[in-house]
């Protein structure tokens, strides 16, 4: 244990059993800074609220009021008066895609489109205006302006025919690509699909691909057009400086399809020069089959290569299943629009069972993509399966993320085989219901619920999970705008007005939001021992707010900023008087 570790947890026992009086007191207790006058949201059940921290180093020494905090003051102590502002734990971002942001920066923007001519005219709008780009990548387009079978590469030729385009749809889990991105990436008649069912290239009555190409198949696909340079480095640093900026302490990777390794070496190498604006969980991202064999040795060696204090490569994310959108994400019936199809999964109850073993027998943790209701079954089941066949607790911890759609029996299940509950409030807004119905009847009026979750007990965590810098620039990666959303189920656009999606019993309490973004977070990330709430002994990570969310109108909580941030005992951004 690091010294001022053992110092810092020692003061913070000194102050709960007594301590000398007088100068004695004060030298042995002293602070490097004190913050005074503030309301302290602390995400302690045992103590949710002070007005008084007191920071030594690079962690918390008294949590209080100020009488107390007054004695932890001397001659080296620099005093922070708030004037009654809100401060929070430093917040974590428990899944989102750092380096699909930054890959995706600089890429082609389409208008929203309405009606698939609308649609065209709005690609042939922003290709006419790249005549020099040899490559033209971007988005987004709706998948529900075309039928089951997906758009076609006919459009886009008549578009563009001599260089490669290649467009995301607007949830970016499948590409719409036109021959030229075809023939360069060598797709063709004979190219095999790499999940039939989930990831495939979709072909017409001739079996040519129609350059529809969706989940992991469109990661393959698009690595042939981009990769890591000095401008997207540059990007990827912009992004967590602004999450940092948001107050946003320490970032959970959920995975960047083939770019894993490539992100995280040069997040290692900011790590390694101090420049690394926050603490970082990266990840291995399991999304092709032939990948399960080596899976874990994969991560395990990641781990050893880029991992320290501040950077954490201890999670593999399963990429389960798909989307309802592309009615690739794994349900227990069929979809209402495509008969015989009720979506696929990457692996077997049976092979995730023994995935699980196997990162429990390294100590290491799992985070799977489940949005279908067949998916988040099979899941648990073979975490049920893995835990009873141990004779000993399950040390891996399993986060379920994304929980579209889930069964009414399955809920309680959570808390019972302790697997985590991750959701991203911000899509808790608009109108997917209405999108949805087509696919899921009504199943589309009680989505992404995590309030019966959180009524058991289970550990809900929440996150912004972009993974392009549109998503970006338009602030859906700050943590306020998600807890708005969250806690109205009406999206930002219109206010009081906007639609409110159903069920209106998702309305979440802001004090669940919060503590979905610190204490839970923590937790998953196997980090409550040090972060998640303003405790004695804790890594000093605090935000301290503009305005109180907790008081203000609900629909002015995306308005909300930090004044100041700190991490690790360090202003990182703003300023104090």
């Amino acid at each position: 244990m690091h010294l001022h570790l053992i110092v810092s947890v020692l003061t913070g026992i000194f102050l709960v059993v007594g301590a000398p009086p007088g100068n004695a007191y004060a030298t042995a207790t002293q602070a490097d800074a004190v913050f005074l006058d503030g309301n302290f949201y602390t995400a302690n059940p045992k103590q949710p609220w002070a007005s008084a921290v007191a920071i030594r180093g690079d962690r918390i020494l008294y949590v209080g009021d100020e009488t107390e905090a007054a004695k932890f003051v001397g001659p080296g102590t620099t005093q922070h008066r708030l004037g009654g502002r809100l401060v929070l734990p430093g917040l974590i971002d428990a899944h989102t895609h750092p380096g699909l942001v930054a890959l995706s920066t600089g890429g082609l923007s389409i208008d929203d489109a309405e009606t698939k001519p609308e649609l065209l005219q709005a690609i042939a709008k922003v290709v006419a205006r790249h005549p020099d780009r040899p490559v033209l990548m971007g988005g987004s387009w709706r998948n529900e302006l075309f039928g089951e079978s997906g758009p076609h590469k006919r459009d886009l030729d008549r578009i563009e025919s001599s260089r490669p385009l290649v467009l995301y749809d607007s949830w970016g889990h499948s590409v719409w690509a036109n021959t030229r991105a075809l023939a360069m990436a060598g797709v063709g008649r004979n190219t095999p699909d790499v999940i039939p069912g989930l990831a495939f290239y979709q072909r017409d009555k001739d079996g040519e691909a129609t350059g529809w190409i969706t989940e992991s198949a469109a990661s393959v696909f698009v690595k042939n057009f981009q990769g890591m340079t000095p401008a997207v480095e540059q990007a990827l640093m912009s992004f967590l400086e602004y999450l940092r900026d948001q107050g946003v302490t320490t970032v959970w990777d959920a995975g960047n399809f083939g770019w894993d390794e490539e992100v995280l070496a040069v997040i290692s190498r900011w790590d390694r020069e101090g420049v690394l604006p926050l603490r970082y969980h990266g990840t291995y991202t399991l999304f092709l089959p032939d990948d399960l064999p080596h899976a874990v040795a994969t991560l395990k060696r990641m781990q050893k290569a880029y991992g320290s204090d501040r950077v954490r490569v201890d999670t593999l994310k399963v990429f389960l299943d798909g989307v309802i959108e592309t009615r690739t994400a794994d349900m227990s019936k069929d979809y209402l629009d495509t008969p015989g199809n009720s979506g696929h999964s990457l692996l077997s109850q049976a092979q995730l069972r023994q995935l699980i073993l196997d990162l429990n027998a390294e100590d290491l943790d799992m985070h799977a993509h489940t949005i279908g209701n067949q998916a988040v079954k099979t899941m648990l089941n073979a975490v049920e399966e893995a835990r009873a066949s141990l004779s000993e607790p399950l040390r891996t911890r399993v986060t379920l993320c994304h929980l579209q759609t889930v069964d009414d029996s399955d809920f309680n299940r959570f808390k019972d085989l302790g697997v985590i509950a991750s959701f991203t409030p911000h899509w808790h807004g608009g109108d997917e219901a209405e999108v949805m119905k087509f696919a899921i009847g009504d199943e589309s009026k009680s989505q992404m619920r995590a309030q019966p979750l959180i009524s058991d007990g289970a550990v809900v965590t929440f996150s912004s999970d972009i993974t392009t810098a549109t998503e970006w620039t338009s602030d859906r990666a700050n943590p306020y705008l998600g807890m708005q959303i969250g806690h109205n189920k009406q999206d930002i656009e219109g206010g009081a007005q906007a639609t409110l999606t159903p069920p209106r019993s998702e309305r979440l309490r802001l004090d669940s939001l919060v503590d979905g973004y610190t204490r839970n977070a923590a937790f998953q990330l196997r980090r409550a021992d040090q972060l998640g709430s303003i405790e004695v002994g804790k890594r000093a990570d605090l935000v301290v707010l503009d305005r109180n969310l907790f008081e203000i109108d609900r629909y002015d909580i995306h308005k909300v900023r930090p004044v100041s941030v700190w991490l690790d005992g360090k202003q990182v951004y703003g300023e104090l008087p």
